[in-house]
């Protein structure tokens, strides 16, 4: 309001010193029939105690009437510091781009001469727009003056001498966020922002309770990994390859880090990493419907097995929906509800807006204090597990820029193709929130480097708000539970290291639930006779065979091979692997010497294999150059 100067300075500085949370009653909310505004908290509250009443027994009359007139008084689980500190930062312009942009809400109606009535919406508005003006017209304006100036050109080329009009328009700042803030050991929502800017009315739409978005790489842990630890014999340790990879119908799945592939990998870097492949490798091993199966008892209401869109079926029980892939989506409320039964050591308590409702005489109408909704959904093993997986995400992964100092946090980045929804999921000890941001009407956001960057606003808010509210409280980390052992392995195989064969830089620790520790050595270090060329075990046959230390591939579920050939740095430079469950020994075999060509063919390779040597040779002397120049 300062900045379109519809106050003064003077009374901008007298609000801004106005403590107005001081003096609001903790926990109550006073519904007024004649309130023309309200939170967004309050409109969510209103929604669940009108439909908690139903369920009571009240009919639609008596609820509305109670809710209005009836002098109820509502108990609710906000924590208005936490509530003011979310508000503030939402609000607060340094956490978005300088340039707000502007979406633009239109309807004329046009009164001709004759008495007749013509109306005209925003979608009618936009084909003008984009068959006389710009092709890519989308609603949304660099300015308010731009969106005015557009309504009054749309306007004046309809209008005729006699006509007269009357318009409505509402401009509503992007890109929008939306966010829930939850004290996962009760289930009690301690903060709801549903938008950004100011809100018009009361029950206008709410972000964090009705918009339903696709949640984008959030849904890995959920979809995924969650079922895979819980109860599939797959543990952080376990590798899986990234390598090329396709859907069942064929069509490929894309890395968001482009067309490179890491090769072997842990389950535990694939999280911290948010590897695409992985996650699809995942969901493909322990099956979409089990996957379907834990998402449904993780609390989402918003995802289906089927239903027709067009011409279409479509449902979420795929390997898409992995990577958060969904029919239609799901509200930031019930992504931090199930985010926060992960950090309630796997029990699910529904989100909770008040505790109890009374009537005017005092009375308790609506309890909701108890826990009969709560249900385990994971081991508590499995939600350390995947509770430490996620700190790493923060600590070195695709969140750090959401972390914070003097408190255990854990959490996992989301993003949709052409960044349409971007997401950050996290909790500490204490509180488990989740960020959204995005356009309304799907515009992509911008990315890069640059000031005008909008794919970091949902870290940025994360961490500016989790941050302040953890200010005073003591400081906590993450508890191991019982029944959750650490022990050394290999990190390149997954299994029992191999001492004097696999590198001391390979050899490290990892967290496993009782039971599930691997018991084989590892197979990807091979000590013996290698093949040369192929960098392979030797073959008995084998003509470049010497003896030595190599890394193969470690073996991969047979249903998820295809086929593919892997790159991977040695020490004497780059060498192709073929898939180990194709072959697990060098090419030099008896069916290879059956070939009658396998003289001209021993010979390229010969040429190959100096080719290499020479090659390696030059790298030793640039490096010892490069040694030199910097000694």
């Amino acid at each position: 309001m300062l900045e379109l100067e519809f106050i003064t300075q003077e009374e901008y500085d007298e609000a801004m010193a106005d403590n107005v949370y001081e003096r609001i009653e903790s926990h109550n909310i006073n519904y007024l029939a004649n309130s023309s505004s309200s939170t967004y908290f309050t409109d969510a509250v209103q929604k669940q105690v009108k439909e908690d009443l139903l369920a009571a027994g009240y009919n639609e009359t008596q609820a509305e009437f109670l809710l209005y007139s009836g002098g109820l008084r509502i108990m609710t689980t906000m924590d208005p510091k936490i509530q003011a500190i979310a508000d503030a930062e939402v609000a607060n312009p340094d956490n978005y781009p300088a340039d707000v942009k502007w979406l633009l809400d239109y309807a004329l109606t046009i009164t001709h001469a004759d008495g007749t009535h013509t109306n005209y919406s925003k979608e009618m508005m936009t084909e003008y727009f984009k068959e006389n003006v710009d092709k890519s017209f989308n609603l949304i304006f660099t300015s308010q003056d731009a969106a005015l100036e557009a309504i009054e050109q749309y306007r004046n080329s309809l209008m005729q001498e006699g006509d007269d009009y009357d318009e409505n328009y509402n401009l509503t700042p992007q890109p929008q966020t939306a966010l829930a803030i939850i004290e996962q050991e009760t289930g009690y929502v301690r903060a709801l922002v549903g938008g950004r800017g100011a809100k018009e009315g009361r029950l206008t739409f709410n972000r964090a309770t009705d918009a339903t978005r696709q949640p984008g790489s959030t849904f890995k842990v959920l979809a995924s990994y969650a079922p895979a630890l819980d109860s599939c014999g797959i543990t952080l340790a376990s590798v899986f390859i990234d390598a090329p990879f396709n859907y069942a119908d064929g069509t490929p799945v894309r890395n968001w880090y482009g067309e490179a592939y890491k090769g072997p990998v842990t389950v535990r870097y694939a999280i911290e990493q948010s590897m695409n492949i992985i996650a699809v490798k995942t969901i493909t091993q322990v099956t979409p419907k089990l996957s379907y199966d834990y998402l449904i008892n993780f609390g989402f209401t918003t995802l289906t097995t089927g239903k027709v869109v067009g011409n279409q079926v479509l449902g979420d029980v795929n390997q898409a929906t992995a990577l958060g892939g969904l029919t239609d989506g799901v509200t930031p409320l019930e992504l931090t509800a199930a985010y926060a039964t992960i950090a309630n050591g796997g029990v699910y308590n529904t989100p909770k807006l008040y505790t109890q409702v009374l009537d005017a005489d005092g009375n308790v109408i609506l309890d909701n204090t108890g826990n009969e909704d709560s249900r385990r959904v994971l081991q508590e093993s499995t939600a350390f597990l995947l509770t430490d997986a996620m700190v790493d995400v923060v600590t070195k992964g695709t969140g750090t820029a959401a972390n914070f100092s003097g408190m255990a946090v854990a959490g996992k980045t989301g993003t949709t193709s052409n960044n349409v929804d971007v997401w950050f999921a996290g909790f500490t000890p204490y509180y488990t929130c989740a960020t959204w941001v995005g356009y309304d009407n799907n515009v992509h956001m911008n990315s890069g480097r640059t000031a005008a960057n909008e794919t970091n606003i949902a870290k940025k808010l994360w961490h500016n708000i989790m941050e302040q509210i953890h200010e005073e409280l003591p400081s906590q980390s993450f508890t191991v539970p019982t029944g959750v052992i650490q022990y050394s392995i290999c990190k390149d195989s997954g299994k029992l290291a191999n001492p004097g064969v696999c590198p001391e830089s390979s050899i490290g620790t990892e967290y496993f639930a009782e039971g599930t520790i691997p018991t084989e050595i590892c197979d990807v270090h091979y000590s013996g006779l290698i093949c040369e060329y192929d960098q392979l075990p030797a073959s008995a046959e084998c003509p470049f065979s010497y003896q030595g230390v190599t890394t193969r591939l470690p073996a991969e579920d047979a249903s998820l091979a295809q086929g593919s050939t892997m790159s991977t740095t040695l020490p004497d430079g780059t060498v192709t692997y073929t898939n180990p469950n194709v072959q697990s020994t060098c090419q030099h075999d008896a069916n290879f010497f059956l070939n009658p060509d396998y003289e001209t063919i021993l010979n390229q390779q010969r040429y190959e294999i100096e080719l290499r040597r020479q090659q390696h040779q030059q790298m030793l002397e640039q490096q010892q150059l490069q040694q030199n120049a910097d000694g």
